[in-house]
């Protein structure tokens, strides 16, 4: 992709719009940069991005005048363009590229393999990478997790391999994007507030196989071998599920990532390695010293038979399911956040069975309240000290303290991982005091 000379407009200045905005100034593009919020990390993006390379940007609101005459427009995935079309700060005839979607163009051909679904995307990303730099190849992870793939393309070869994980924000923004192996693991409730409903958000997760050929894989959960969207697949298939990681004969019991769902990503992770060649011994030693994520069914402290777990990456309803159906004891939940839409009224078996009291935080505590309060205690608290603090008040030895949030974390916090590590500072607090 030539760039040298040409016109973009950048939206948003988080991690994506600043490595997009410096990946197109270094290769002589002529930028600019819109971003919406104002914070010092903002600001110092904005003053070294016109100290390095001579951006222009404008914080604190898109403008049609700054915006107009944009050239091609490179949006960042946490940007609905919906609502930059609304607005009139975009025409709708412009050129807009997604963060990823650039990235791919300098990918300099090597291989993706590309994670999607709504849970388990991280643990499988992550997985993955480990395996591969496991087994002697130079590899790259990155997109969703975290770091974007603009950033990282000066560090990649044609002999690399790129583990992305992909969220549906990212898919609505495709162009020519098509990676080697394309993983599908699961598709339910979630985002609402950006897609509006499970038919939107389901067509942009199927996306992630639109430009795939033949000489490609697809690789899916078997939950979703009867989905129509299946049938437009062009490239090779393979279904997956629990039963399918017995081949290495783990010993369930000793893996280091706990629960139902991740046999589920074991199973993927298998599937892929054996796809691309890589030595099964390797694929066994990768998983069993895979310790997990961080925030991701976490086992923060036990303290007089109570268990702490931190599952703040549970950012949707389904990923609460998956915590509790993971669990044999009493629950104490901590939910609640900023709402994505979802039906809570989904799991409420699940909850009868297995949660005891519901502590609640957050903008959705209400609706959450309103959804669970037959079937379960619920409490409100106004802040994470003092939702830890009552659901210590609550736990009987053998029971769980679990942060699950069904929510995501912006109403109160920057992101999942600041809601989890607040968590984590308080259940030290109070076990300290104790």
């Amino acid at each position: 992709m030539e760039v040298k000379g040409k016109k973009f407009l950048v939206l948003g200045l988080g991690k994506s719009g600043l490595c997009a905005a410096q990946l197109l100034a270094k290769r002589g593009a002529i930028v600019k940069v819109s971003e919406s919020l104002t914070s010092n990390e903002v600001i110092r993006r904005k003053k070294d991005l016109y100290d390095k390379y001579g951006v222009l940007s404008e914080i604190g609101g898109h403008t049609k005048m700054f915006c107009k005459d944009a050239g091609t427009v490179i949006v960042s995935p946490g940007i609905d363009m919906n609502l930059i079309y609304t607005a009139g700060i975009v025409d709708k005839s412009t050129e807009v590229l997604g963060e990823m979607e650039l990235g791919y163009r300098f990918a300099k051909n090597a291989p993706i393999i590309a994670i999607t679904g709504t849970n388990g995307k991280s643990t499988v990303t992550e997985l993955i990478g480990k395996i591969f730099s496991l087994s002697g190849r130079h590899t790259v992870v990155c997109g969703n997790i975290g770091n974007p793939l603009c950033g990282e393309v000066d560090v990649i070869t044609e002999k690399s391999v790129i583990v992305l994980e992909v969220s549906s924000f990212h898919l609505e923004t495709i162009k020519y994007f098509r990676p080697h192996i394309a993983i599908l693991l699961n598709v339910t409730e979630d985002h609402y507030e950006r897609h509006g409903d499970m038919a939107t958000y389901k067509f942009y997760k199927f996306k992630i196989f639109e430009n795939q050929t033949q000489d490609d894989w697809a690789v899916l959960h078997t939950d979703l071998k009867n989905e129509a969207l299946t049938e437009k697949i062009k490239s090779k298939i393979v279904f997956y599920d629990a039963a399918s990681q017995n081949e290495l004969k783990l010993d369930e019991a000793a893996l280091p990532i706990k629960g139902i769902h991740n046999l589920d990503n074991i199973a993927c992770v298998i599937k892929i390695a054996r796809i691309m060649g890589v030595d099964l011994d390797v694929v066994k030693r990768g998983i069993e010293t895979f310790k997990g994520l961080d925030h991701r069914f976490e086992t923060v402290a036990s303290y007089k038979g109570i268990d702490f777990i931190d599952d703040s990456k549970a950012t949707n309803i389904d990923a609460t399911k998956r915590a509790l159906e993971s669990v044999d004891k009493k629950v104490v939940l901590i939910a609640g956040g900023k709402d994505k839409g979802g039906d809570y009224r989904t799991i409420k078996n699940l909850i009868r069975e297995k949660v005891k009291v519901m502590v609640l935080i957050g903008e959705a505590k209400q609706k959450i309240k309103e959804a669970f309060s037959e079937g379960v205690p619920v409490v409100f608290a106004k802040d994470m000290r003092e939702a830890v603090d009552l659901s210590f008040s609550k736990a009987s030895a053998g029971d769980i303290v679990l942060l699950s949030p069904m929510c995501s974390s912006f109403d109160m916090y920057t992101s999942y991982k600041e809601r989890g590590n607040i968590f984590q500072q308080e259940v030290k607090k109070i076990l300290g005091n104790k």
